[in-house]
């Protein structure tokens, strides 16, 4: 019984030591694989369109001869340039969007992402964070709010497929479509996954810095803005770092619902799109797609630390 028992757990100590060995070989190669398409990837961009052509997946030489026979007979001697340097500026120049008998070109459309980022960024974080503190600190006093918590639910979990449809018919009937200014209030709302969060974040503050504070006379937006908010700035910004990374690659929104003021997204995937009858090579259109990746790419790296780093809460830190 005992040597069945030793076997037993020599067994599970087997399992316990190649599990992770198997976790990270999976990860390992995932990883491996992601990085080569990546490479190749920027590889491609500096790739003239003759070169692609002729070599597309290895690494070129700078200039491939070629013997090509006319019809007359006589032997010509092509030189191919393998690689392009301009290929990025080709690109940016070939950002444009026509839009009801008008041109958009990348300076306009890059002012446009600016602001779709920014400040829907920061509304669409806002909003879930107001509704949040509410049903947190609230739902005791006013008995209806505890019903929001049916409604974030059914709104996440359940699919509706008729969402896109009925949303683009009323932000018509409301005047906002087209508008990138009053349909900035459509990013205005209350729930999603920020909800959860932030109503997570929320139930773990102790509501005794707010009890202090109305002992003092302060009122519930003092409190809010001045003492519980402070303390979850941290989380905050996390949040709408990642939206402005969100929208940022957005192409569908201001496509569907603001196609007077397109984004550097929508030009990309007008390119992509529209490309080969516009005559544009592959790596060029590889180019637009790295070229709108780099500012997000340094974002990332800029906050790092606050974005995979432990969100610290309390009463002295925020």
């Amino acid at each position: 019984m005992a040597e069945k028992v030793k076997q037993s757990k020599s067994a599970r100590a087997r399992f316990k030591a190649f599990f992770p060995i198997l976790i990270w070989s999976v990860v390992a190669v995932w990883c491996v694989v992601f990085l080569f398409m990546v490479a190749w990837g920027l590889m491609t961009t500096f790739k003239s369109a003759g070169g692609f052509s002729i070599n597309s997946y290895g690494i070129p030489g700078w200039v491939v001869h070629e013997e090509l026979i006319t019809d007359e007979g006589y032997t010509v001697i092509k030189d191919t340039v393998m690689w392009e340097f301009n290929n990025y500026g080709i690109a940016l120049q070939n950002l444009w969007v026509n839009s009801k008998g008008r041109t958009i070109y990348f300076g306009e459309m890059f002012a446009y992402t600016l602001y779709y980022c920014v400040v829907y960024g920061f509304l669409a974080v806002a909003g879930p964070m107001l509704c949040s503190y509410i049903y947190a600190k609230y739902n005791k006093r006013v008995p209806w709010v505890k019903s929001v918590w049916v409604l974030v639910l059914v709104t996440m979990y359940v699919p509706l497929s008729a969402s896109l449809a009925a949303s683009l018919k009323l932000a018509m009937q409301l005047n906002i479509y087209n508008n990138l200014f009053l349909f900035v209030f459509a990013c205005f709302g209350g729930f999603g996954g920020d909800f959860l969060i932030y109503y997570a974040i929320w139930k773990g503050l102790s509501w005794e810095y707010a009890e202090a504070a109305f002992m003092d006379g302060a009122s519930h937006w003092t409190v809010l803005t001045r003492i519980m908010f402070p303390m979850t700035l941290t989380v905050f910004w996390v949040l709408f770092i990642t939206k402005v990374i969100t929208y940022w690659v957005d192409y569908t929104t201001p496509m569907i619902y603001l196609p007077s003021f397109p984004t550097i997204a929508y030009g990309v995937f007008n390119l992509q799109t529209n490309g080969s009858k516009r005559e544009i090579s592959e790596p060029v259109r590889l180019a637009s797609l790295y070229a709108m990746a780099v500012p997000m790419f340094i974002l990332f790296i800029a906050f790092r630390e606050k974005m995979m780093g432990s969100l610290t809460m309390g009463g002295l830190k925020g």
